[in-house]
């Protein structure tokens, strides 16, 4: 699911009921969610953010097991090509 996306729509949708002049229980109400959903949004928004970030440094800590484990073959040419292969992927 698109939060970001979702928490635009959802402010979209409710700006016209946040400028009334004279808000009706009705507005007040469609408000009043409005806002929790997008408190939500950005809750889950920022919960996709730590997760990415985590499985970032999960690839890395990968890669640089494996590169470690190449560091300790032979010098030649297929230890370069995979080395290469590493650095071109970070």
């Amino acid at each position: 699911m698109n939060f970001k996306q979702l928490s635009e729509d959802i402010y979209y949708k409710s700006s016209h009921y946040r400028f009334s002049k004279k808000p009706s229980s009705y507005e007040k109400g469609y408000i009043k969610i409005a806002d929790w959903l997008n408190e939500l949004c950005y809750h889950y928004i920022s919960q996709q953010k730590e997760l990415s970030k985590a499985n970032e440094d999960e690839f890395k800590h990968l890669v640089d097991i494996q590169r470690m484990k190449i560091e300790n073959l032979a010098p030649s040419e297929y230890k370069q090509g995979l080395l290469k292969a590493l650095d071109e992927a970070l």
